[in-house]
């Protein structure tokens, strides 16, 4: 079963469903592809124990948005340990801040990021991924413009319908060799 994770930006703490309303969009256009939860970008031990707990067969995918895709990043370094736990697919946008994000480990097998080559508001944003599977997409518009953007939304709802679609696929018999 694919299980989808958005972890939202924020400021403070408890601000990421205020601050996040085009992630909260994106959630909800999601729904017809698995399981969809989203968190705030403080909560990402509460994220690292969830998927931690899953079937091991499920297909999990990690989306981040300002702070949240620094914390998803944090995610796949604790389930990275002891028993490493494959993500399917993280998927940051704009992460932030810059300084404090983590080297994707091999348990990432794809990673997507939409980063900011000019953040726009207060150095948010404009964070890169790194690891040996990402795939950074440029893009250049205000730090909370990012989280609106339908070109990006069509690309992420693209690649996870790629990702479930290979899920059913691998279950149907019918489209088996």
């Amino acid at each position: 079963m694919l299980k989808v994770f958005i972890v939202l930006g924020g400021l403070t703490g408890p601000d990421g469903y205020a601050v996040s309303p085009g992630m909260l969009t994106l959630a909800y256009r999601l729904t017809p592809f698995g399981q969809i939860t989203t968190y705030r970008w403080t909560s990402h031990r509460e994220v690292t124990r969830d998927i931690a707990h899953l079937d091991p067969n499920d297909k999990i995918v990690l989306i981040g948005y300002s702070g949240g895709g620094f914390a998803i990043t944090r995610v796949a370094d604790q389930l990275n340990r002891n028993r490493p736990r494959k993500i399917d697919l993280l998927i940051a946008y704009d992460p932030s801040p810059t300084w404090s994000m983590k080297s994707l480990g091999r348990n990432v097998a794809k990673a997507i990021c939409y980063c900011n080559s000019m953040p726009f508001m207060l150095g948010l944003g404009g964070a890169e991924l790194r690891g040996e599977s990402v795939e950074t997409i440029p893009i250049y518009e205000h730090h909370l413009a990012v989280q609106f953007d339908e070109g990006l939304h069509g690309r992420t709802i693209a690649e996870i319908e790629k990702l479930a679609n290979a899920d059913t696929d691998q279950n149907d018999p019918v489209k088996q060799p």
